[in-house]
Formats: structure tokens, sequence, C-alpha cells
């Protein structure tokens, strides 16, 4: 029985006419009524914790909406991952329609980003929010509603005390501002509803029932003790999806390796075109094919998923571009593909449910660590994928066992288990001293009673019952002494009696959202040499945890180890082990696999900056267009951060040379396009070339060309050709053209280095 409709809702007419009409919601779903008897719209705090379909978003959007129309407030959501940020911005757009006006904001971490103060709701990521408070901008104070999504990723080493540091900073700035964080999967609700003041709402009801189960030898065992006996195809994975298929449904299958989603993804789709399966639309899924081979960055990758999209079939990881990623989304969602094959990254936001969610493996690889089982957590929330609500009568989440004793323990230690408690990682010396220096940095605490302030506003601090036991807490006042003490011998705080601030080195750190201990780092291999390589800057810069770093193949250990002994000298941070003792082979490869991983992804992005093509970086390494992406984010923020720091230390042959090398690895361009890709939007490494190429080499030379002498070069249209021709001429006009002058001859000459038995040139010296 329903007892609440929308029409009921204490919402202006406006609103809830506009849901009725253009969403087509009429009634709520049980945890949608309870969240409003808790008072979702009246500005309590609540924490959301139910299954995955049963309208979280849909109530965190009325609350910012109605705040935004009611009270002429800001709303902020806050999520995990850029591609979901701008999936959520996409949703929320349908609001325009009301006057909301919608932004979403990533990366560029030393900006406060002014103009959004013209938006009424901003959608983020946490680390762009964190970075927003710590500029302390002037917009925030009127942020009503702040939305934390997928909040159980407090539980996560890296991003859950971001959160943590996020609530500090809002309730250390006095705003009165309701907290919404939604989660499917939180093991402790209730330890965390009291960690934000928040009433919980806690249900495991779904709009679509779910069947849990694991399979094995043609056989899907339930967890209700049912058995359902299905056709084996001799590879569990294609048994599974061809029964879903032929019952009518959608199959997302997850697995551990990209590797694996594309070997899935052809088995089936050869199944599919060679046996005749009745269930694809030729016509329309050609079209789809066309679009991903267009929209491809990548020819070779491009080619091997359009040869499966045309069965049909698609795999799904971090690799593809953006754009590739968004059609084959939008493609199974409108029912055109039938399967997905996708790395468990996909579990973590991205809303494409199936009706069965099939599990290929619950192990995964973990660097330095080797195989790992995945976290109950995490499985639930792949699970949460099965059933599409109004398509499907049920939704189906199976396991596949290896062996008969497998079925009783996947059954036992995933479907029967309990979430996991959701645990904070503040505390930890790394974080810790990051949050800590933040938060002096900014202005959120100036003495240490303020610091420790601070501290006791994070869930860390409640989960270690230090508000209840005086010794403990003088132990966390003890550590807390210890890590102020590192960051002013660091050189990033000083200290005078209890007063502390933030010196010229820590503000910087802060403003550049750079950790302390990765300073650290940066700080000790400038001091190293006067000037260097390019293979020694790149390779300081990937000392950072957040860089993703390419795993060394046993076949290439020797001559990644005879790059680093011909570059000695050049590389600012040196291996675990001396010069003798890896010339005399006194080592074992176990010592030196993480630090070759470090050059070997070195080499890889001095290759993307050498101009060498997508398709080649992913025949070598495997690294796709998404990857890429991935890389020039990180290499934009992280080789400008070496720089300014380079500057502060005043060592100004650094900061000259590292300033080029930023804009070369960010865009993945020789020096002499710089000036092209950086000034001009619609300009990427491919196109400033062939502008470079028909002799349009600077920007003046862009400004006064005839606009058919452009659009006649390959790459451009007309429409582009004008673009360009009209920036150009802006940018010379109001003086911003940003103007690079080629670097003159460099320490050690222009000698080359050969890396030997791969075929690639580098210029190293």
């Amino acid at each position: 029985m329903i007892d609440l409709r929308v029409s009921d809702l204490p919402l202006p007419d406006v609103l809830k006419e506009f849901i009725i009409k253009e969403r087509g919601i009429t009634e709520l779903y049980p945890p949608q009524e309870e969240a409003v008897r808790k008072g979702i719209f009246d500005g309590k705090n609540i924490l959301m914790c139910t299954t995955t379909a049963t309208g979280k978003t849909l109530m965190a959007e009325l609350a910012m909406v109605n705040a935004v129309l009611t009270r002429g407030v800001k709303a902020v959501m806050a999520v995990p991952l850029r591609a979901l940020a701008y999936e959520k911005a996409r949703d929320l757009r349908i609001y325009e329609k009301l006057g909301v006006r919608v932004a979403v904001t990533t990366g560029e971490y030393d900006k406060e980003d002014a103009w959004l103060t013209n938006y009424d709701i901003v959608v983020t990521t946490y680390e762009k929010l964190d970075s927003l408070l710590r500029h302390r901008a002037d917009w925030l104070r009127q942020v009503g509603v702040l939305v934390i999504d997928e909040v159980h990723y407090i539980n996560d080493d890296k991003r859950g005390p971001i959160i943590e540091s996020i609530i500090a900073k809002v309730r250390a700035l006095g705003l009165n501002t309701q907290i919404i964080a939604l989660s499917a999967t939180v093991g402790n609700a209730e330890d965390i509803a009291k960690y934000l003041e928040a009433e919980v709402v806690e249900s495991r009801w779904r709009p679509v029932p779910l069947r849990e189960g694991v399979y094995y030898d043609g056989v899907i065992y339930y967890s209700d003790g049912d058995r359902a006996v299905i056709k084996d195809l001799g590879n569990p994975v294609l048994s599974l999806v061809i029964d879903t298929l032929l019952n009518g449904g959608q199959a997302l299958v997850f697995t551990n390796s990209r590797p694996n989603t594309v070997k899935l993804a052809q088995q089936i789709a050869q199944y599919i075109c060679n046996y005749g399966v009745k269930v694809i639309e030729p016509r329309e899924l050609s079209r789809v094919s066309s679009a991903v081979l267009e929209a491809s960055q990548s020819r070779l990758l491009g080619e091997e998923l359009a040869k499966v999209v045309k069965c049909g079939v698609a795999f799904h990881h971090a690799g593809l571009d953006m754009d590739v990623r968004s059609i084959i989304e939008n493609s199974f969602r409108d029912r055109l593909l039938k399967v997905v094959v996708a790395t468990t990254t996909l579990a973590a936001g991205v809303n494409l449910p199936a009706r069965r969610v099939i599990i290929h493996e619950y192990r995964r690889y973990e660097p330095g660590v080797g195989m790992e089982e995945l976290p109950v957590m995490e499985y639930k929330q792949m699970a949460g994928r099965a059933g599409r609500p109004g398509l499907d009568p049920y939704g189906e989440a199976i396991l596949i066992a290896r062996g008969e004793d497998e079925v009783d323990y996947l059954m036992r230690n995933y479907i029967n288990a309990e979430v996991e408690e959701v645990r904070s990682k503040f505390l930890t010396d790394r974080n810790l001293s990051t949050h800590l220096l933040s938060a002096i940095a900014s202005g959120y605490a100036s003495d240490m009673e303020g610091v420790f302030r601070f501290v006791s506003s994070t869930l860390g601090y409640l989960q270690g019952g230090f508000d209840k036991n005086v010794i403990l807490r003088d132990l966390l006042r003890r550590r807390i002494e210890d890590v102020i003490n590192f960051l002013v011998e660091s050189g990033f705080l000083e200290r005078v009696d209890d007063r502390v601030a933030a010196t010229a080195l820590g503000s910087l750190l802060n403003n550049m959202y750079l950790d302390p201990y990765t300073a650290n780092i940066y700080i000790r291999g400038l001091r190293a040499r006067e000037e260097t390589s390019d293979l020694g800057y790149t390779h300081l810069i990937v000392q950072s945890p957040e860089v993703p770093r390419l795993r060394v193949r046993r076949g290439e250990f020797d001559d990644y180890l005879e790059l680093v002994l011909d570059n000695w000298d050049y590389l600012l941070i040196k291996p675990p082990l001396t010069k003798d003792e890896i010339e005399n082979g006194e080592y074992e490869e176990r010592e030196l696999e993480d630090y070759l991983s470090t050059i070997k992804t070195s080499v890889m992005l001095l290759e993307w900056a050498d101009e060498v093509s997508e398709d080649e970086l992913y025949r070598k390494y495997d690294v796709g267009p998404g990857d890429l992406r991935v890389y020039s984010d990180l290499m934009n923020w992280l080789a400008s951060a070496v720089a300014r720091l380079a500057s502060t230390l005043g060592m100004k042959k650094h900061a000259e040379r590292l300033e080029v090398l930023r804009w070369r690895l960010t865009y993945g361009v020789r020096e002499e396009l710089i000036e092209l890709v950086v000034n001009l939007e619609g300009v990427g490494r491919a196109r400033a070339r062939a502008l470079y190429n028909a002799g349009f080499r600077s920007i003046a030379d862009i400004a006064n060309a005839d606009p058919r002498a452009i659009s006649s070069i390959r790459g451009f249209g007309d429409k582009l050709a004008r673009s360009i021709i009209e920036q150009a001429r802006k940018l010379i006009n109001e003086g911003r053209v940003i103007r690079y002058e080629p670097t003159r001859k460099r320490e050690g000459g222009t000698d080359k280095q050969v890396f030997k038995k791969r075929g690639t040139l580098l210029d190293y010296l």
C-alpha cells in the first residue's frame, strides 16, 4: 500500500509537477518515504543506506533543488570518480528547465573556481571539494546542502580521509549545511550516522527482487536452496550469458583484469554471431560499431571493440576513451548491446542495471601483494546492479565457482556474509600529516588546541574512542605533536609555543594539493642535481603514489635495468641498491620490481611526449586513450607542482625545464607544438602537428591565416578552421597568448640514449 505520493511531498508545486511530468514518478518507494518522514526536506542530516535502484539519488536531487528554489542557497554533490561526476551533472541538468543552474568541476587543485559563484548546484569529486575548501572559496558559505555520494568510500585508504577532512572543514566554518550521505553498502550505518549527526534510513527493500547464487558445472545453486540446470557450453561465463539472453535479459559480467574483459567479450561475441543467437539488431549495432570507431583515439583498441559490438557485446574498462565508454553505456541502457564485460571499477557508480550480473573472478591482483579476495562490500556493489526496474521481474547475481568445494565457500563468504564495517583511515601517519597541514595552511586551525579540535571532528576520533578515554586522548595528542614536529622539521610549518602556521612551502603544498611525504621526495630529488635529463625529471614526478605504475614483465626486467645503469647519474631518485650491487648481480628481482615499474612508466610518458601514437602505446604498454587522459591530468598537476616547488626553493634551472616538460607530458607533444596546444581549444597533438607541418607554427601564424588554407588540412573543417583563427586573434588582441621559446642546449649536450631491444629512440639528455 502506497502511503505517500509525490503530490503529497512538502515541496513547491512547480517541483512536484515537474517530477510527475518530466520524470514520470508519482509514487515513492518505502525507503524514500522513510527519508521524508525523517526530515530530508526539513534540513535534517540524513544517511541513506539502501540497495541500488531504491531512489536514493532522487531524494538527494529533490533536497538540493528544493533548497535552491525555496531558500536561495547553493548545493554541492561530491562523488568519488570524475566519470561519475559528469554522469550526475548530466542527470541533474534536467532541472535547468526550472531555472536551476548546474555546474561540474574536477581537477585543477590550485584554483578556487570563482566562476562557480554563478551556479546553484555544483557536482564535483571529493578531492576537488577538499581543494575548494582549502582555498576557502567565498561561494562555499552559501552552500545549504552537501550530498556525499558513495559514502562507504570512507573505508578507502586514500579517499576516506578526504571525506572526513571535508566534514571537519565544513564544521570548522560553522556552516548551517544539511549533509545527505548515500550508500548501498555500509555495514555499520549507525556508527556513520552518529558521526554525521544524521538520521539513518537503512533498508534492504528492492523494487526488483534479487536472487543470488553460485554457478558450477551446469548448475546454479541459489541461496534459497533452489537449483537451476542450464546448458553447459564448456565456458561458465558463456553458459550463463547465453542462458540470460535466450530468456530475454541482458548480462553484465565483472572480471578482474582488462585482458579478461577483452577475452571474455570476444568469446561471447564469437558464439552469438557464429551460432546466430537471435537477440541482436545487426543494423543498429553496425551504427554503434561505427560510432565506437569514430570516437576512439586508438585505432587498434577501437577496432577490437567495434568488432565485438557488432555482435551485441562490449568490453568496458578505464583504458577506453570517455566518449567510447559513454557510447557503450548508452547502448546498453537502450538495450542494443546485450552484454557488457567490465572490470570491477564499473561497479563504483555507473548506473548500468542488467537482468543477470555475473562475477567471473572473486580474486584480483594487487601490486606488491599478489592475488587478493574482493571485499564483501564490492561484491554487494556488483550484485546490486542486477534487475532493471520496469523491465525485469527479478535480478540475479551469480558467482562462478571453480570447484565443488568452492560453491559453499562463495555462498558463505559472499552471498550470506555481512558487509564489512566502514573504518576510518584518517589517523595513519601519511593521512594525518596531509590533512593537519591542510587544516593549518587553510586557516581552520592556528594553534595546537585548534588542531586537536579539527581531528576530533573526524570519524577516526569517534571510532578510536578518544572522546571517552583520557589516556587514549593523551596518546592522540602526543601523536599529533609528533606529526606537527615532522611538518616543522620538513619546513612546511613553523611553530612558536602552541601557535602553528604554514611556511611559504607549506602553503604551496596545500594550494597544489600535494601531500608532505611526496613533497619531501620531490625536494630531495631536486636537491640531488642542479639540472638533469627529461628521464630524470619524469622519473621524479612519477614517484607520487597518485601515478598508476606499469608492471614490468619478466622479459623486460634486464632492459629496464640496463636503462637505469646507463642513466644512473641523471636519475634523481636512485634504486634501493647501490650501482655496484646491481652491476655485480647482488640482488633479487623482487627488490627492484617497484623501482623499475616507475622507470617503465616514465619511459612510456616520454614516448607519449615524443608524439608516439596512441596505437603504438596501446600495443607496447597496454595503455589506452582513457589511461592517457588520466596520465595527462596527473602530469599537468604534478609536473606543475614540482616546477613550483623548484621555483619556491630558488632552483631556476629545474623550474624552467620542468615547466616545458609539464606541457609536453600533459599534451603529448614535442617542444615546438607547445604554443599551439596550450592556447587553442580543439587542437590536440595530432591537429597541432598537422598545423605545424603545414607552416602554421605560432598563434600569430594562425591569426593571419586564410580559413581555406587551414580547412584544407587533414583533421580540420571550415567550422574548426574559423574557430581557431578567431581564438588566435582574440588571444593576441587581449595579450593572453602563452608564448613558448624552445630551450637552448641542455646539460649533457644533445646525446641520444637508445633503449635497446625496444626500437625506441628517446631524447633523454
